[in-house]
């Protein structure tokens, strides 16, 4: 109640003044409403650069977008660029914008800064006024490059585990007063939502997902948290950060869908989504059929399945099914490629068979492998690249302070070295990703199953809740 209170209070004083930042700082095109969201629509050789701090340096969020794509659209070659750095305000990124983001020639950017540039401390107007220029000059640099810009809100600042933290080891807070700092991110947040309007751009509101999410956790669990740190969203907290932008943009949601009936004495099959081949059977008792699929369902890791089971990402957004009407009564079993994957009855055939999160089906083991590669492209190539970019803006500073630039350019030319070395690693990945990603035949069969059916609860017992499958 307290948090929630301060929260309102701070945004109702915050009013005035955000009204007079928007006004005094001018978009640089006309300003357009935003398109209705109905996905990027990205194409081979699209080039999608992520741009941030160390929430976007920790190559989580990032990684599960790409993971969507590289699932979702395996017959497009997107490009992916992580351009986050640890510590970074709106004016690190403009410092390193040549080097880091217009050489990539982004087609779309994603921007996500502000939980560094307030400065760890109840709202200064000189603090935000010095991020709204910096974050203006940014996004008119972008515009300059005729790329998509998505805005993205700061992030939670979490008081709750903040104080946990504090209280468990004092020299952490390091002498800042973060009281209310949540609800300075919500003013940064709510300053961008304006911009996004203004310029034409889609915004993404993390700020609210994450701190509602929370707070419904917590009805629950009062423990519980997405930002064990206060600053840093964990792994779920991570995936609900890409499920936000995914939903936010209005990209696809499903993966393969087939329906079915009996017209005529046969089966008839229909596929917006597959290719449907060979579909044979005992009318009402058993059905066979090829199907090539163009897509395979998002999986992000066990990691973050904590935030995926909480978003429903699978059914929401990666979802395999088959609606099948015609099945006499019984039990039947779905089995692809040899593998059961699901169990279901008639009734349920006709209404829904959903399976994209089954672990057994070969489309999830395809799509799994995808991410694990992917995985290791991220810890193998992009932190590192990242932690690059982070010696590089020491450096600099460094070289600043001194108003001395000969260390600094001495060491450009080791920098650009390790750059190239590791920009080519993770092309080597990206190459082999667009291998495994390519979805392969599957041969599927339903046939009444062996196994028995599952007890009903004892009358006057509470009924147990149906597992979606």
């Amino acid at each position: 109640m307290r948090s929630t209170t301060l929260l309102s209070l701070t945004l109702a004083m915050l009013s005035l003044s955000a009204a007079n930042a928007i006004e005094e700082i001018k978009p640089a095109v006309p300003a357009k409403p935003a398109a209705t969201p109905a996905g990027l629509n990205l194409q081979d050789g699209d080039r999608f650069i992520f741009i941030g701090d160390s929430i976007t340096h920790q190559c989580l969020y990032t990684q599960y977008v790409e993971n969507f794509y590289y699932t979702r659209f395996p017959n497009r070659r997107i490009n992916f660029r992580n351009a986050g750095v640890s510590g970074d305000r709106a004016a690190d990124a403009l410092a390193r914008f040549d080097d880091d983001v217009a050489r990539f020639k982004p087609t779309v950017a994603t921007v996500l800064l502000g939980m560094n540039d307030g400065s760890y401390k109840d709202f200064d107007q000189a603090v935000f006024d010095t991020y709204a220029k910096d974050m203006t000059t940014l996004l008119d640099k972008l515009d300059a490059l005729k790329c998509r810009v998505i805005l993205m809100g700061p992030t939670m600042f979490d008081h709750q585990a903040w104080d946990k933290r504090v209280k468990e080891k004092p020299e952490y807070a390091k002498g800042r007063n973060v009281t209310g700092y949540n609800a300075v991110l919500a003013y940064y947040g709510a300053w961008q939502r304006e911009v996004a309007r203004q310029r034409g751009y889609q915004f993404v509101d993390m700020w609210g997902d994450l701190n509602n999410l929370t707070q419904e956790s917590r009805r629950k669990d009062p423990a519980f948290t997405l930002i064990p740190d206060a600053i840093h969203p964990d792994a779920p907290g991570q995936m609900i950060m890409a499920y936000s932008l995914l939903k936010t943009i209005g990209e696809p949601r499903g993966v393969t869908q087939v329906s079915g009936r009996i017209m005529n004495g046969q089966w008839k099959l229909t596929s917006g989504s597959a290719t449907l081949t060979g579909t044979s059977g005992e009318v009402g008792k058993t059905l066979t059929f090829d199907l090539q699929p163009r897509a395979l369902p998002w999986v992000v890791g066990e990691d973050a399945d904590a935030g995926f089971k909480m978003t429903r990402a699978g059914h929401t957004m990666g979802q395999e099914a088959y609606t099948i009407a015609g099945f006499e009564p019984g039990r039947y079993d779905l089995m692809i490629n040899g593998q059961t994957v699901g169990t279901w009855d008639q009734a349920a055939f006709a209404r829904h068979a959903e399976f994209e999160e089954d672990r057994d089906s070969p489309t999830w083991q395809q799509a799994s492998a995808v991410a694990e590669l992917n995985k290791k492209r991220n810890d193998e190539a992009i932190r590192p690249l990242r932690n690059l970019y982070g010696q590089r803006k020491g450096k600099l500073r460094a070289a600043v302070a001194k108003n001395d630039m000969s260390s600094f350019e001495a060491w450009m030319p080791e920098f650009q070295k390790q750059q190239a070395e590791l920009e080519a690693k993770a092309k080597a990945f990206e190459d082999e990703i667009y291998k495994l990603n390519q979805p392969k035949a599957l041969h599927v069969e339903v046939r009444p199953t062996a196994q028995k059916a599952p007890a009903r609860p004892a009358k006057g017992k509470a009924k147990a809740k149906a597992v979606a499958k």
